[in-house]
């Protein structure tokens, strides 16, 4: 049985820390801050050669990048995944920090743009029309990689689910042009993608009816099935598959709570 605390931090590694570029991309703000960086901000679990990546900031632009790099900037090192998880979801966490002492600017630097990321948090519930559709954009692009990444750690669930699918694309989008995403499986194996599927009607399509609909759902406040028949979500094909695929992602949403 996959390790619950390793499973949770191998999600906001890859699903979650990636999506501090799209925060760059939606808040022009934020990103004015990073401008003229040149440097990297790493992340790693001490004795876990899979629980690595870094940030790399090069004259304004950011990249995700999975593994250890030579000579980060500074180095966020910690000894437990739980302890990685701990920083992303807002409680407290005591990281070996290198590099601090002698980049301060850089250590206080980055903060916004990891606490940024706790808005994927279900308790946070953004007011204005715009944190909410950034929210709903950010829940999706996580949950479809956060699917892939848990098919990939063995998650006994997921693999029941994915072991012996034939090519199937399981899509999620908000009407009329809002936020989309995709997971496609074949045979145990799964890929996550942003925007609409080309070329191929999904097997499975979720389709929230606005952004506020969308919101709404993907926090819980209104649960499936009051949604579908308020008509805010419309399900187009399998209905016992778009309940297993649900299913799985309470199951990711419980872990980041």
């Amino acid at each position: 049985m996959p390790d619950r605390e390793r499973i949770l931090a191998t999600l906001l590694m890859n699903a979650a820390l990636p999506l501090t570029r799209t925060l760059l991309a939606e808040r022009p703000g934020l990103a004015r801050r990073y401008g003229g960086w040149n440097r990297v901000v790493q992340f790693q679990v001490v004795g876990d050669p899979d629980l690595a990546c870094y940030l790399e900031f090069t004259a304004g632009q950011l990249a995700f990048v999975r593994g250890r790099h030579r000579a980060p900037t500074i180095d966020f090192r910690f000894r437990r995944p739980a302890a990685f998880s701990a920083l992303l979801t807002g409680k407290p966490a005591l990281p070996a920090i290198r590099g601090a002492l002698r980049h301060p600017g850089t250590l206080l630097g980055v903060l916004p743009l990891l606490l940024g990321l706790t808005i994927l948090l279900p308790g946070k519930r953004p007011r204005d029309p715009a944190g909410r559709e950034l929210k709903v954009r950010l829940l999706l692009y996580f949950i479809t990689v956060a699917l892939s990444q848990l098919n990939q750690a063995a998650d006994p669930g997921m693999r029941r689910f994915t072991a012996k699918m034939p090519d199937r694309i399981f899509q999620w989008s908000v009407e009329p042009d809002g936020p989309a995403a995709y997971l496609r499986v074949c045979q145990g194996k799964t890929r996550a993608g942003k925007g609409l599927y080309p070329g191929r009607r999904p097997f499975v399509h979720m389709r929230f009816e606005s952004v506020d609909d969308a919101f709404l759902v993907l926090t819980g406040q209104v649960d499936n099935v009051e949604a579908m028949r308020r008509g805010m979500l419309v399900v187009d094909g399998s209905p016992e598959y778009s309940k297993d695929i649900s299913a799985i992602m309470k199951r990711i949403e419980a872990l980041i709570a």
